[in-house]
């Protein structure tokens, strides 16, 4: 009886509750087979989206490329994205359109960027506003990482202190020593609220330990001239903004925020030579819309590589360093100065207006 009521129960086991459906003979081997077809399905997909993307790099550039510079007309960005659009049209046959969209820090033109098809036909050159935008702004229209593929740094300018020659101080360690004489006292001006030319000052400020004002200008240009008419002793503007005054004389350079002393200027000291670990620059950067196509973003990096790299690039772009990356380097880049840059806008309390 044990055994015959062991045997009842392992058959009752594999039996159907009375009254259930009975299974069909096909429901198994349905689920069986099911898988191996939709996994076979997904591989076809997935080989045909690559042979789609590929198929799209090789056929790319077929028609105009426009590169949206996020600034106003016949700035550095203006006069870097026409010499690099003069050289892809003259490789690729294809005309390159630069339409500038300034406005909002240049958020307007970036927006406009991330919004476009992902197709390789709207490119945009950013600075450091994308980086610092960020913590600079409550809300954002785009996300500054994830709303971008990156293709390559282009250039970078280091900074300088410009100074009207009235002002005693010949180089950093003098004017420091004038700022905590009179603490309060120095007025001096930037490309605006967040810009690199503004950080670049605060870090300084902090790193010396001293007192000096900020005058908001909406621009460097205008900061530069009130330099030059008497209005402000100083004002920290990238290598390039002042080049000219500086070489005729009208305004003094202080220091420069380069590793090494800078070609376009070399008897300036660096930071560093006069005792502050200091380096910096306002860069250039290429963008496409996220979800751009592998190969296309390869074939955009592959020609900015030969365009940064020709002689005699840089004749209408005077004390800009062109220099070029890889995409992984450039997000590498973008991730670090936004983690570099964030805390000292906040530490410092900086809101756009």
């Amino acid at each position: 009886m044990t055994m015959a009521t062991g045997n009842m129960a392992t058959a009752i086991r594999f039996l159907p509750q009375r009254g259930s459906p009975r299974p069909t003979p096909t429901t198994t081997t349905t689920k069986t087979m099911a898988t191996p077809a939709r996994r076979l399905l997904t591989a076809a997909l997935a080989a045909l989206a690559l042979a789609a993307s590929t198929l799209a790099g090789a056929e790319y550039p077929d028609k105009p490329i426009k590169i949206i510079v996020p600034f106003a007309p016949g700035g550095s960005v203006d006069i870097l994205a026409r010499v690099i659009g003069q050289k892809l049209t003259e490789n690729w046959r294809q005309p390159v359109i630069v339409e500038t969209r300034p406005g909002a820090s240049a958020m307007i033109g970036t927006q406009a960027a991330a919004k476009a098809d992902p197709d390789g036909y709207t490119l945009i050159i950013v600075v450091s506003t994308h980086v610092t935008n960020p913590a600079m702004h409550a809300t954002m229209p785009y996300d500054a990482l994830k709303d971008f593929e990156p293709i390559s740094l282009l250039a970078r300018a280091p900074v300088v202190p410009y100074t009207s020659p009235a002002f005693a101080p010949t180089n950093v360690k003098e004017l420091v020593a004038a700022a905590k004489e009179k603490p309060g006292t120095i007025n001096f001006g930037s490309a605006g609220p967040g810009s690199m030319t503004h950080l670049v000052a605060e870090m300084f400020k902090l790193q010396a330990s001293i007192v000096m004002n900020h005058v908001v200008y909406r621009g460097g240009t205008p900061a530069l001239n009130d330099v030059l008419a008497g209005q402000i002793p100083l004002t920290f503007a990238t290598v390039t903004q002042a080049l000219p005054q500086y070489q005729s004389g009208l305004v003094r350079a202080l220091g420069v925020t380069a590793a090494a002393r800078y070609a376009s200027i070399p008897n300036v000291p660096t930071f560093r030579e006069q005792g502050f670990d200091l380096v910096a620059s306002e860069w250039y950067g290429l963008l496409a819309p996220a979800g751009t196509a592998k190969p296309i973003v390869a074939k955009l990096n592959a020609e900015m590589r030969r365009i940064m790299a020709l002689p005699n690039l840089g004749e209408r772009l005077a004390a800009i360093e062109l220099l070029s990356s890889s995409p992984e380097e450039l997000s590498d880049f973008i991730r670090g100065e936004i983690d570099r840059w964030s805390p000292v806008i906040k530490k410092l309390g900086l809101k756009a207006e």
